[in-house]
């Protein structure tokens, strides 16, 4: 059973009583020890084991730029790694259904991805970059550019908010 000590704590100039806890009724092991109870965890989800088949990376900036990748597997799963400046941080799991893989992939056709300069010059100030990346069999596809450039084509900034908008709604697990 748990017993209460009452002491005087100082805050502010003044004295509080403060209530102290001193042993919690937990139960006890052979040796008089408490023993600890732990909640069962979920098993995290493992790293799919192919490589990703599209990544969005956005790296951060001299202000408060979001810097995070996200990661999307043939099977639907999608990694998210939040590193700063971030409202999750920390690897996440989701999973987008086939349909949504299937029009991120109908996109990057769309934007005729693959004839993309790997680069784009950086604008007058330094920001974030926005990094992309297309896995086709065996070949991936990297283009890097400064985000706010006036140099990378409208239909890549507009694939980048199309793969952000993708996982706005999905359900996220550690």
């Amino acid at each position: 059973m748990a017993s209460r000590a009452f002491r005087r704590v100082a805050t502010g100039g003044r004295l509080a009583a403060a209530c102290v806890l001193i042993a919690a009724s937990a139960p006890q092991s052979a040796s008089g020890q408490a023993a600890h109870r732990s909640r069962p965890q979920p098993a995290p989800t493992p790293a799919p084991a192919a490589p990703p088949v599209i990544t969005l990376e956005r790296t951060g900036c001299h202000g408060q730029c979001a810097e995070y990748k996200l990661s999307f597997y043939e099977d639907g799963q999608v990694v998210y790694e939040g590193k700063a400046n971030v409202s999750k941080a920390g690897r996440w799991h989701a999973t987008v259904t086939k349909d949504i893989l299937s029009d991120l992939l109908t996109e990057f056709q769309r934007t005729s991805y693959s004839a993309l300069s790997d680069t784009y010059p950086a604008g007058l100030t330094e920001t974030s970059t926005a990094i992309t990346s297309l896995r086709t069999g065996d070949k991936v596809k990297t283009v890097t550019h400064e985000v706010g450039s006036p140099f990378p084509p409208a239909a890549l900034i507009a694939l980048e908010d199309r793969i952000d908008a993708s996982v706005q709604s999905v359900d996220w697990t550690r």
